[in-house]
């Protein structure tokens, strides 16, 4: 038997081919966790722009006036917007709070105040409970604050 040049190319593209499939089931192979990696994001992002992420503080707003302000930081809207105040209540108007709660729609990047009164003798600190709805099911936070 006689080994001819083109049995030499022939065999050099076989093994070139064989390569070259090999490669590219490793390609593919990252590809199908890229292409996983990237759904998840998305997944997430999608269900990230539809929740709200509610915090509050106090905010001094001239000189010895206070506010508490409870503010949606968050992408989607936060409906039904509940307060409980579990410590500190003579820091905040209970009346405002009972008047304003519970809120029926708080936008993204939107706040809602409640009057603070703060003096020598009242406590350093107010406590309350954030509940929310929102089109990923909602949510609830305590929330500590210093007042002064």
């Amino acid at each position: 038997m006689e080994v001819t040049v083109s049995d030499v190319f022939a065999g050099l593209a076989f093994i070139a081919s064989g390569y070259t499939m090999w490669r590219q089931h490793g390609l593919d192979i990252l590809n199908r966790r890229l292409n996983a990696l990237l759904i998840e994001k998305e997944e997430a992002d999608n269900v990230s722009s539809k929740r709200a992420e509610l915090a509050a503080n106090f905010v001094k707003t001239g000189k010895g006036s206070h506010q508490f302000r409870i503010y949606n930081r968050g992408r989607g809207v936060a409906r039904n917007v509940q307060v409980e105040v579990i410590a500190g209540e003579e820091l905040l108007s209970m009346g405002d709070v009972r008047r304003k709660f519970p809120f029926p729609s708080l936008d993204a990047h939107q706040n809602i105040n409640i009057l603070a009164s703060i003096h020598y003798g009242s406590p350093r600190r107010a406590t309350v409970r954030l509940k929310w709805e929102d089109d990923a099911g909602g949510g609830e936070k305590v929330v500590n604050d210093d007042a002064f």
